[in-house]
């Protein structure tokens, strides 16, 4: 090899080819290690894809209950002693006298033995009827359905014979409920 041709394959083509491969080795890291942070993005947006189509199903099936929430919120709000009279007052003139009838209504002061271990307010009812069982038991199961905090504490049942013609042999009831008003606890 000659003087000039030793410098010329040196500086020519040795130190090229070794700049393009290292350069060629640079982009080939940077593609891999580009390719990698694309495989995990898209990996993250199909979990946020399927993320979100779960959230939709999910707000799918609440969205035709929260209205039914809200009314319960709102039945829990109100006044308890209230709300159960509203209720009493809505089931029963779709029955005859002779079916079911309230005779009597009243709100005891005392908290009674469930409504001292409540610690929020409560409010007891005691009502009497006259009727059949079956109607009472029709209203007893819709209040106590659209008033889930209704308890019923006591319940008495007796046997009642008329003498008029208009009103049969039937049955009164005596019944006790204790009604919770949803807030804040008392200490």
């Amino acid at each position: 090899m000659s003087a000039y041709t030793k410098p010329i394959l040196r500086f020519g083509l040795v130190t090229p080819a070794l700049f393009n491969c290292l350069l060629l080795g640079g982009v080939l890291a940077a593609n891999s290690k580009l390719s990698q942070v694309r495989s995990v993005k898209e990996l993250r947006y199909k979990e946020q894809v399927a993320r979100v189509e779960a959230i939709q199903k999910m707000e799918a099936e609440i969205a035709p209950k929260r209205k039914v929430f809200q009314d319960q919120q709102h039945v829990l709000q109100v006044d308890p002693g209230r709300m159960f009279s509203q209720l009493l007052d809505q089931m029963l003139p779709k029955y005859q006298d002779i079916e079911l009838e309230r005779t009597a209504q009243v709100f005891p002061l005392d908290r009674g033995r469930i409504g001292r271990q409540v610690k929020t307010d409560a409010a007891r009812v005691k009502s009497s009827f006259e009727g059949g069982i079956g109607p009472m038991q029709e209203t007893l199961l819709q209040v106590e359905s659209l008033m889930p905090q209704a308890v019923l504490e006591e319940l008495k049942i007796t046997r009642k014979v008329d003498l008029l013609p208009n009103k049969p042999e039937h049955l009164v009831f005596e019944l006790t409920h204790i009604c919770w008003k949803a807030g804040e606890a008392k200490p």
